[in-house]
């Protein structure tokens, strides 16, 4: 039975995460119950279940989507900066990024430019920073100051633009701007709220900042070029368990993402908002039960069975002979397919179980055929006997 897995206290900012590499791509990200980090994404419109990237951090995750790719970053168990890349359908390992972490992460891809900003805070709580160009190394940690509460979060809202973001030590929101090629000083954009905030620019010059306000409900922050920006409103007014995470992919698709009651909630804006959605506990699935076992066959007889279900085409069957005990001795069994493509397999010694290559068109079905030889005696005679059963190729 999967169990609900609540925000850790021992752990930095156990918050989910989420990234998106374009229309209809999203993927999630948070600490499962054995320490590891889970994603689960869409696939062809559909939620996949939980599965592991394995792990064993220190905080939440934070992630972002730059050139295609899935970057996800952690502590580690000794407090640096740790990376994760998806990359061409597989997950890369983890790689040290080094540093000395008292947070979670935040990361963004910075717009025009492309290059991936990771902020921490660091051991006396400023916040400090790395840089990534496309295809290019990491650059040296640099130092932007302030006096942390919170992880960072980072956004970009028009090219070369970057905004991080923090929660201040009175619990308002602290922001610090990368602007015309120059860091600004460090302002408040008031508020009161726990752990960390979250950023997402959805489309050039907007951007909506999210926390989880001091009734554990979230509130939000919204701006655009035309205007100011708004005062802080209610987003809902359901209580969430963690601080949120947000991501869009696109202009007109926006979603955010909390722990709250059993699980992981999500709730998504496509012109208008959605109510939420939970997505359940974040746990891998338990694996199926095992099929159960052969019936054992009359005694001095065979049982033989190919396969459950369907083979796919050209792949292979799998042929099981369960045999009872008896004063009979087997000396060996010859599995094998007639027609073209005939497949012979020997076996000696028991368990009796071979695989076969299927030699039939798809919807079709076919027989193996195993042929039993065997002994009454230690000095007897050898005798056999021949068995069938059918198999179906799958559509």
């Amino acid at each position: 039975m999967a169990l609900a897995v609540p925000a850790r206290a021992d752990v930095y900012d156990d918050n989910p995460a989420t990234a998106s590499r374009g229309p209809g791509d999203a993927w999630i990200f948070a600490r499962g119950a054995d320490g590891t980090i889970l994603e689960r994404h869409l696939s062809n419109g559909a939620w996949t279940d939980w599965s592991s990237i394995g792990g064993q951090p220190s905080s939440g995750p934070a992630a972002v989507a730059a050139g295609g790719n899935i970057h996800v970053f952690v502590r580690g168990a000794e407090g640096a900066l740790w990376e994760k890349v998806f990359s061409a359908g597989a997950w890369s390992n983890w790689v040290s990024l080094g540093g000395y972490l008292t947070s979670a992460p935040g990361a963004t891809v910075r717009r025009g430019v492309e290059s991936i900003d990771v902020a921490v805070r660091a051991g006396d709580n400023s916040i400090v920073m790395r840089s990534r160009n496309p295809g290019g190394p990491w650059q040296d940690w640099e130092y932007r100051g302030g006096h942390a509460t919170s992880a960072p979060a980072l956004d970009s809202w028009s090219p070369d633009q970057l905004n991080v973001w923090t929660r201040a030590p009175q619990g308002s929101l602290g922001v610090i701007t990368w602007d015309d090629g120059a860091w600004t000083s460090w302002q408040d954009l008031g508020g009161a709220f726990h752990g960390a905030p979250a950023a997402v620019s959805r489309m050039p010059n907007v951007q909506n900042v999210y926390v989880r306000a001091t009734d554990s409900t979230l509130a939000v922050r919204s701006w655009s070029l035309t205007g100011h920006w708004t005062p802080w409103v209610q987003f809902d007014p359901r209580p969430v368990t963690s601080s949120p995470a947000a991501a869009a992919d696109g202009p007109h698709h926006e979603w955010v993402v909390a722990r709250g009651g059993t699980g992981l909630l999500y709730r998504e804006w496509r012109g208008s908002w959605s109510a939420w959605t939970d997505m359940g506990p974040v746990a891998v699935p338990a694996p199926p039960p095992p099929p159960p076992a052969s019936p054992p066959a009359p005694s001095g007889d065979v049982n033989l069975q190919t396969g459950l279900g369907c083979t796919p085409v050209g792949g292979q069957v799998r042929v099981r002979i369960a045999v009872r005990q008896t004063k009979q001795r087997v000396v060996r069994i010859v599995f094998f397919t007639k027609g073209k493509g005939r497949e012979v397999r020997t076996d000696r010694k028991a368990p009796f179980d071979v695989r076969l290559k299927v030699n039939r068109p798809a919807g079709k079905s076919g027989r193996i055929y195993a042929r039993i030889y065997y002994r009454t005696s230690a000095k007897g005679k050898l005798r056999r006997k021949t068995v069938t059963d059918r198999y179906t190729v799958c559509r």
